[in-house]
């Protein structure tokens, strides 16, 4: 949990920056899918449990946070950062009614996730209670302020991170012949819950394809090599992904060939990142070096990074032509998307903090082929 200080600093930031961009009030929108719960969390210090919440924060007035009747409601009012959290059976209209409280007729009020989160039913009805009132997108806003962490955001993506490694190493622990999958990520599971990491996939994936999906009965074969990805959301309320490859002999010369030059490419992306730079920059690191392993790139599945924190996928988007700044003291995830003539799919990928003399790892991880005993 982040301390009294700061949460009044991010909220202190957060009226700083309505000022800046002539918000005099904004509506900030969570709801319990695991990647978008963080606006609540950031701010609120409350972890959603079910439904939706509107956290209100004006000018005007000290912020209110609007949850659903029910037992996490009378829980959030005790330990929740916001002191006035309520109750209430229809949230949009509690939001429109603080509003129309605490703004001018014709002032302009920010959405947080008014594309991502909120609801249509619920849009209609909050420009339909204040029709004088331009409703616009403050997506980007917050997330610029809160994607550059503080000492103790630092902290607490050390810890994250500390957390979802151990549970990659339950995970590398438990995976041998003979077992089913779903056994396999079961172990893994036990160490994250253990580990306050409440919420969490682990996709994998036996193939030569890209890609990696949920656990199945399939027995674990000698001869198999597998692919893991795995991403949770942690105790502090961060999210964090790792994945690499295993195999229970050396591998091929293709497989380790191709993984090889991700783990270069990665290496090669951090290292050349700074503050400053626009994503396209790096993308442009991780073109250069399959270019000059003089490997045939034949398209792409996904962007090469993006940025991590409280949602799972925050600007930079590390796409071609993306002018998204990287900034310092940010955390990036880094798995590149581009597919090349060979079809072979892996899975790496690790989380970083880019600083001013380029990008560390987190935990000190390195990707490495992955031979299980």
């Amino acid at each position: 949990m982040a301390s009294p200080t700061e949460i009044d600093r991010r909220q202190q930031r957060l009226r700083a920056g309505m000022r800046e961009a002539g918000f005099e009030a904004l509506v900030i929108v969570g709801n319990t899918e695991f990647q978008q719960k963080g606006y609540i969390r950031y701010y609120a210090n409350w972890r959603l449990y079910g439904g939706t919440a509107f956290l209100v924060v004006s000018l005007a007035r000290d912020p209110v946070l609007l949850l659903g009747m029910g037992a996490q409601a009378e829980w959030a009012k005790e330990l929740s950062a916001i002191a006035d959290t309520r109750a209430i059976p229809d949230k949009i209209a509690a939001a429109a009614a603080l509003l129309k409280e605490t703004v001018g007729a014709k002032a302009t009020i920010g959405i947080v996730g008014m594309k991502t989160i909120l609801g249509h039913g619920d849009a209609q009805q909050l420009a339909a209670a204040l029709p004088a009132n331009p409703l616009a997108d403050a997506t980007d806003l917050v997330e610029d302020l809160w994607c550059v962490l503080s000492p103790e955001d630092l902290g607490a993506v050390a810890r994250a991170h500390d957390d979802v490694a151990r549970v990659f190493d339950a995970f590398k622990a438990a995976l041998r012949p003979g077992r089913s999958e779903r056994e396999v990520v079961a172990d893994a599971f036990q160490t994250a819950i253990g580990r306050g990491a409440l919420e969490g996939v682990i996709h994998l994936n036996h193939d030569f394809k890209a890609g990696t999906r949920p656990a199945a009965d399939r027995r674990i074969d000698a001869d198999d090599v597998y692919k893991m990805f795995m991403e949770f959301l942690t105790d502090d309320g961060y999210l964090v992904e790792l994945g690499a490859c295993f195999s229970f002999r050396p591998p091929g010369a293709a497989w380790l060939c191709k993984h090889s030059l991700v783990a270069e490419a990665i290496e090669n992306a951090i290292a050349s990142t700074r503050p400053g730079m626009v994503a396209d920059d790096v993308v442009g690191v991780i073109r250069r070096t399959y270019e000059k392993a003089g490997v045939e790139i034949v398209g792409r599945r996904l962007w090469d990074f993006h940025g991590q924190g409280m949602h799972s996928l925050l600007r930079p988007f590390g796409l071609p032509g993306s002018a998204d700044p990287i900034r310092e003291n940010t955390m990036i995830n880094i798995h590149p998307g581009i597919l090349t003539a060979d079809g072979l799919g892996i899975s790496a990928t690790n989380n970083y903090l880019v600083g001013t003399d380029g990008g560390r790892a987190l935990g000190g991880f390195r990707h490495q082929w992955h031979v299980v005993g």
